[in-house]
């Protein structure tokens, strides 16, 4: 379990995020849905130590994150950031290798079983026609992709992903969506991801924490959840839940 009690941090002496509790299990597709700078991406900054937190007590597996390091926490979670530059050009299948690197002794080089293993990590995700690509000339969807697959590769308990569909078309969307619930139902992985659309999340995921203003609003079974009257307060317009066809309806003042 990966369990967060009384988090908070702030940034300039303002609280961006406060007093945030939840726990992660293990085969649960967990997701932050809110308002952009409600305080999603920093609660995920946080449970991998990337942001370090003000108060509040972070642990995985009973483990405390502030007795690991960067390397050691990297072998207990796997994170998809929203952006990523790489300085230096290297071809996909090297980037998506690189996963293994948490697990390598000072000096030693990943083993051709590694990359067999980066290439099958690829055909997962349909996209192992970019293998031999150099990651710096994809687009921006295809990178995306390119990073799920590294944090796969990883194979850790919790892979934490924020945004990953930013980028994505509909097809890959819905894809990338399918992969990481299959993972959550057949692999010991717990999952949390932060989401732009609440149709996707009612779609796939198992459970829903709502961020409003850096406080958790809403935090419980998707189906629970997901109600007109949750996503309307969060994102401050008039929301309802289609229950015909499962999906969410906004109502627009007419122009």
């Amino acid at each position: 379990m990966l369990k967060v009690k009384n988090l908070s941090f702030s940034y300039n002496s303002e609280w961006t995020i406060k007093n945030i509790n939840f726990s992660i299990q293990k085969q649960e597709f967990s997701c932050l849905l809110g308002a952009n700078g409600s305080g999603k991406t920093t609660i995920l900054k946080c449970l991998n130590k990337v942001l370090n937190k003000d108060e509040g007590q972070i642990k995985i597996d009973e483990v405390d994150i502030d007795n690991l390091t960067q390397s050691e926490i990297a072998r207990y979670i796997s994170m998809v950031p929203q952006e990523h530059s790489i300085v230096f050009s290297y071809k996909v299948l090297d980037v998506v290798t690189m996963g293994v690197t948490p697990y390598l002794k000072f000096g030693k080089m990943p083993k051709s079983s590694d990359f067999e293993k980066a290439f099958s990590v690829l055909e997962q995700l349909d996209i192992e026609h970019l293998s031999d690509r150099q990651y710096n000339q994809l687009s921006g969807g295809e990178k995306q992709l390119v990073l799920i697959a590294r944090a796969l590769m990883q194979n850790t308990g919790y892979l934490i992903m924020d945004e990953p569909t930013a980028h994505l078309d509909f097809k890959n969307k819905n894809l990338l969506m399918r992969e990481i619930r299959k993972l959550t139902k057949n692999s010991p992985t717990g999952v949390i991801m932060a989401l732009h659309d609440p149709n996707l999340a009612l779609k796939y995921c198992d459970r829903v924490i709502i961020i409003k203003n850096g406080n958790i609003m809403a935090d419980g079974a998707t189906e629970q959840i997901m109600t007109g009257t949750n996503l309307g307060s969060a994102y401050d317009i008039d929301i309802k839940i289609n229950q015909n066809t499962r999906g969410i309806e906004i109502a627009l003042p007419e122009i």
